[in-house]
């Protein structure tokens, strides 16, 4: 084709087109529903007056959905309250789901309809005495991808009447964190101190600041603040199921560098979802805490005496020694911490060689350990030392434990109080007792026992178990329980196991176990 006969067709085609788009009319798409809707949203009153009570409504909404392929439907619900026209407070979000137990409400139908209902309980106190509640936005989800936003899908609105709230939040308890200890050793970076305050609010709790006083008048903080997310409310990591009463941990810093000495709980701000406030400038609850950079008095060479003790029998006693530095009017106390056992005393013992201890006792033969998580020095100029994990310090690494008893039961001599029973008095009797003597040593003492009676041909015919009391004289009366018994020859094995879990079986039939020394517990049966 010749160049001058494409451009005159190309010409004729545009010139075409464009009479094509002159003369032909508009076809408009046709409008379609959305696949997710409201079918209707309402409250069931329209206004409530809460001055004396409180009030309940019932928020009520039903969701369409026009894919037959939906198995499921969630979404939100949101209301807010108006003064006027002015929003005022926080939002109020419900979840909802179609399958119960998944969100705060659970719906009925199906997923092309469902139904849902919210018990809305009617907050009674607002910075003024008439507001309105209004639904302001709905989510809607179902689980084939399709979602959809209606705002102020209206006409769900509450008019209320209310209390004016005009008083801040109070502290109800203001306490030391978990685990939080009252001393507190810093190398220098600074620490981190845990507080928690249990604050209760008519409207609803908002925000709040703690402030320290420490040394040389410093002062620190450390802030607070309620947050909702969703359903949920937390405060500052805590947990929180009502606004209305919260519990939040406030972490306070002493920064790097700062002087030892105390540092004591001077002022708590508080302020409401309104914005009233409350201040208290000596709140009480949380006592003094001590940080200690242990540039004054200091000690070193911490250690123990034994770190093996035998307290099977009896309290036992190890010491701490250690040797301290800088002490101002004499070292007047030492404190452990300690994981289960005592200090004697608090005072120390200071030897011409200016090293210092104290006694560590370990009572009942049940604890098998003892750890020295701290150690708190104070001298008579009321300086202060700190040492050990329980104090933020590194782990002194002292542990001093129960010996060892590998050493099982050994028993000396057993016997029957009589070699021959009639039939009767085996009925009658609650158990055949025996006496057992045991080696008495300074080992752990025995805590149980188990007993069998055997016939000729070796079988059990009775048997008695249980704990035993050991009082140190080595003398156990012992038993095994029967029945009316047939005649004939009859041998008693036993067992004994101590604390230490060491256990020895003595005078079984057939050679089992060890013989008793004093020859077998050997009884006749003979006929009424």
């Amino acid at each position: 084709m010749k160049p001058w006969h494409l451009r005159s067709l190309v010409a004729t085609v545009a010139v075409a087109a464009i009479a094509l788009s002159i003369t032909s009319p508009a076809v408009a798409a046709p409008a379609t529903s959305p696949v997710l809707d409201i079918a209707s949203i309402a409250i069931d009153s329209t206004q409530v007056d809460v001055t004396e009570n409180y009030a309940t409504v019932n928020l009520n909404w039903t969701i369409t959905n026009r894919s037959t392929k939906a198995r499921g439907i969630s979404g939100a619900v949101e209301l807010r309250q108006f003064a006027g026209n002015e929003q005022i407070g926080q939002p109020r979000t419900v979840s909802y789901n179609l399958d119960w137990g998944r969100a705060q409400v659970g719906g009925s139908g199906t997923a092309q309809e469902s139904t849902y209902t919210y018990q809305f309980t009617v907050p009674r106190y607002a910075p003024v005495a008439e507001t309105v509640w209004r639904v302001t936005k709905v989510t809607i989800a179902d689980d084939v991808a399709h979602a959809r936003t209606v705002r102020n899908p209206g006409p769900a609105a509450l008019s209320v009447t209310q209390i004016v709230d005009a008083e801040g939040p109070v502290a109800e308890q203001l306490y030391f964190d978990f685990d939080q200890p009252r001393s507190f050793y810093d190398d220098g970076s600074g620490v981190t101190l845990r507080y928690a305050v249990y604050v209760v609010d008519n409207s609803g709790f908002k925000k709040g600041k703690l402030t320290l006083t420490g040394p040389n008048g410093t002062r620190v903080s450390g802030t607070f603040q309620l947050i909702q997310d969703g359903s949920q409310w937390s405060c500052n990591g805590q947990v929180a199921w009502d606004p209305t009463w919260v519990t939040c941990s406030v972490p306070v810093t002493v920064p790097a560098g700062s002087p030892s000495g105390t540092w004591r709980v001077s002022r708590l701000d508080l302020t409401d979802s309104w914005g009233n406030t409350r201040t208290d400038t000596s709140p009480e609850g949380a006592a003094p805490v001590q940080v200690s950079r242990n540039e004054v008095l200091s000690a070193s060479n911490f250690a123990l005496t034994k770190t093996e003790v035998n307290n099977w029998r009896g309290p036992a006693s190890t010491a701490l020694t250690f040797r301290p530095q800088g002490v101002v009017g004499g070292l007047t106390s030492v404190d452990v911490e300690l994981s289960w056992c005592s200090q004697s005393s608090h005072t120390p013992v200071v030897g011409d060689d200016g090293s210092a201890s104290v006694e560590i006792v370990l009572h009942s033969s049940w604890m098998s350990s003892c750890s020295v998580n701290g150690v708190r020095l104070t001298d008579g100029a009321g300086n202060v030392a700190l040492y050990g994990a329980a104090y933020g310090a590194p782990d002194l690494g002292l542990t001093v434990t129960r010996v060892k008893d590998e050493k099982a039961p050994v028993v000396l001599s057993a016997t029957l109080p009589k070699a021959t029973w009639t039939q009767q008095e085996t009925e009658d009797a609650w158990g055949l007792g025996f006496d057992v003597t045991v080696e008495v040593d300074d080992f752990a003492k025995i805590q149980q026992f188990s007993a069998t009676i055997y016939d000729s041909n070796g079988e059990p015919k009775g048997g008695m178990s249980g704990g035993e009391h050991d009082d140190g004289t080595g003398v156990f009366r012992l038993a095994v329980s029967t029945g009316r018994m047939e005649p004939g020859q009859y041998t008693i094995g036993f067992s004994l196991t101590d604390e230490a879990g060491n256990d020895s079986a003595w005078g079984y039939p057939n050679n089992a176990g060890t013989p008793i020394p004093n020859g077998p517990l050997v009884l006749t049966v003979v006929p009424d």
